[in-house]
């Protein structure tokens, strides 16, 4: 980045350009932006860690973070962050993973669950996330690459999140060119845009020094018993070092950030039904059908709820075995009237037997 520095300020002469503003096109040339003109914007984000969130302020526009350590938590907090910037805008995510060693994984699974428990739309949440991954060093240039086209194609990103940007890191310091080539790219692209960037490490001391440079803020983290404890290494506001303990229920296993959370079983079943009336009901062509289905809810559902609810969102053989259900409820329901209708015409065919023998003499 130096001779393209250089070159840039031997090209032109700057002839009638003043020094400061001439000195500002050779960096913009060369890919650098002045740290005067990287400016958080809107309100931070907030990771769904409230003693986190306390210890740091957020995650605000413009400032770069290096969260360490505590893999498993990592993973989890990664999740939340996702989400919290899906619900400002499009998010940049890499992914770099080494399949024969320590994997960083995201699942979609885990990030609908909480964009739902905030209220969000998963698949909104989903469609947002711009991804790459890499899996051999060799490979993180180009998926970082591809990122950063990919936002600038779209114009804009609320957050930019490298997940363990040391992975490929060897013990002979293999891996750093790369690990460099990353963190600058995206640094540069979250300072143009305005964007969050947050990079991950599960150990701090595999990241270079570049990495460790362009972080603003950089928290450290550690398993302890009953949680995690978060130690403040680096912020531009707030005096260092700070620690706070962030506490996890006991059967807490490394999923969701504050613990494994099942909604609650009348939860999912409402939730359940409010997604079949607006997707499913609607393309019911046969109106017996959807009376059919209302009447399973109110004669069946209603009173299983919670082993429906405990299946989750129903797969394709249960969809062909709920159609088929509502098909048959609403046959049966047609069956009924016209059994009933028959009745009616029966009691009155009955009736006029009867008038009848009561008027005919000798009765």
């Amino acid at each position: 980045m130096g001779i393209n520095a250089r070159a840039c300020w031997g090209a032109g002469g700057g002839q009638g350009m003043p020094s400061e503003a001439y000195a500002d096109a050779a960096l913009r040339g060369a890919g650098f932006v002045r740290a005067s003109s990287i400016q958080p914007r809107g309100a931070p984000l907030m990771t769904g860690c409230p003693a986190l969130d306390s210890l740091t302020g957020g995650i605000c526009g413009g400032v770069t973070y290096l969260f360490s350590g505590a893999p498993a938590f990592l993973d989890a907090l990664l999740h939340n962050i996702l989400v919290a910037g899906c619900s400002r805008g499009e998010v940049a995510y890499m992914n770099n993973t080494d399949y024969y060693g320590t994997r960083s994984e995201i699942s979609p699974g885990r990030i609908a669950l909480i964009a739902k428990q905030n209220g969000l739309d998963y698949t909104a949440v989903l469609e947002r996330i711009i991804f790459t991954a890499a899996y051999s060093r060799e490979r993180q240039p180009w998926a970082a690459g591809a990122l950063e086209r990919a936002v600038r194609e779209s114009g804009r990103a609320a957050l930019i999140a490298a997940h363990d940007i040391s992975a490929f890191r060897g013990e002979a310091g293999e891996g750093s060119f790369e690990m460099d080539l990353v963190a600058s790219s995206l640094w540069r692209l979250a300072s143009e845009t305005g964007a969050a960037a947050v990079f991950t490490s599960r150990d701090r001391r595999l990241c270079s020094s570049l990495v460790l440079d362009l972080s603003q803020v950089v928290v450290d983290f550690r398993s302890v018993k009953g949680g995690v404890r978060a130690t403040l290494l680096r912020h531009p506001d707030r005096a260092t070092p700070a620690s706070a303990l962030i506490a996890f229920p006991e059967n807490w296993h490394g999923g969701d950030l504050m613990g494994r959370i099942t909604p609650p079983f009348r939860q999912s079943y409402q939730d359940l039904l409010g997604s079949l009336r607006g997707a499913y009901l609607p393309l019911m062509r046969c109106q017996e059908n959807r009376s059919g289905f209302e009447l399973l809810v109110r004669d069946a559902w209603d009173r299983e709820y919670a082993a429906m609810a405990a299946s989750g969102i129903p797969i394709a053989l249960d969809v062909m075995n709920l159609t088929a259900n509502a098909h048959n409820r609403g046959e049966i329901e047609a069956l009924k009237r016209e059994l009933a209708e028959k009745e009616a015409r029966i009691k009155a065919l009955e009736a006029k037997v009867a008038a009848l023998e009561y008027r005919t003499p000798g009765h």
